[in-house]
């Protein structure tokens, strides 16, 4: 399966959608995104004009950039024609595809609908096929605790944005042996066309969330981070509301 770089930080990006170095002190690690059709059109920001007052949208992108660097605030982020969330971001964030992934420091935060399409890999380290679990945030969930590779917390119920759901925390170790794995990655659950990968160790947050109906996914990740480093993950997820999108 062909796949593109996800480099460490803005500065190496390029035309390359950034993941995390990690908080150790080792080598940036690097990540991998499979092919797909881009999704950069359909999650554009709404007008200023259109935003209540102290919400922002997305600054546009220069010529040939993928990503857009941005300043402290609360940004509006559409999912699709008719969901959006707002979010709390730090500065020295910056917003790649249009606002899918957000990174600050060695953290991506990744919000996106979890449709019909929406699964896990076949397996995580030898078979990273997406494969649909079912439409339900309960379907999703118990894909999840089964996933082999990873180390998946009970679930536990949550609330987030006004949306209702289910809290994991996901952890690959640093001893895992990703080198037997397609592109020396651990694939994530994903979207078929935004499904990422990335090297061990790996430490995850996810909270799947049915927002009026509709499954959504977030994600905060960061590969490279111990645990004492991981507790300080910025606390952009906990500042997420869903709203409609104008």
């Amino acid at each position: 399966m062909s796949s593109r770089t996800i480099a460490a930080r803005v500065a190496l990006a390029a035309a390359l959608l950034p993941l995390a170095a990690g908080c150790s002190d080792d080598e940036p690690a690097e990540a991998t995104q499979q092919d797909g059709p881009s999704v950069a059109a359909d999650r554009s920001s709404a007008p200023a004009a259109d935003l209540p007052e102290g919400i922002l949208a997305l600054p546009a992108r220069g010529p040939g950039e993928d990503s857009v660097s941005l300043a402290a605030g609360r940004y509006r982020i559409p999912l699709d024609d008719s969901l959006a969330f707002d979010v709390d971001l730090p500065t020295d964030t910056s917003a790649h595809d249009d606002g899918l992934f957000l990174a600050t420091d060695s953290f991506i935060l990744k919000t996106e609908l979890a449709g019909d399409q929406y699964g896990v890999p076949r397996d995580p380290c030898t078979d990273q096929t997406i494969v649909p679990t079912g439409p339900t945030v309960d379907d999703l969930v118990q894909a999840l605790t089964t996933l082999p590779a990873y180390q998946v917390s009970p679930p536990q119920p949550v609330d987030l944005g006004g949306a209702h759901g289910t809290y994991l925390e996901a952890r690959i170790p640093a001893g895992y042996d990703d080198t037997k794995c397609d592109g020396s990655a651990i694939q994530l659950p994903g979207n078929p066309d935004t499904a990422v990968s990335g090297p061990a160790p790996y430490t995850g947050h996810w909270w799947i969330l049915d927002v009026d109906g509709r499954r959504v996914v977030v994600q905060q990740n960061c590969w490279g981070c111990s645990k004492k480093e991981f507790a300080r993950a910025p606390e952009a997820p906990q500042s997420i509301t869903f709203t409609p999108a104008p």
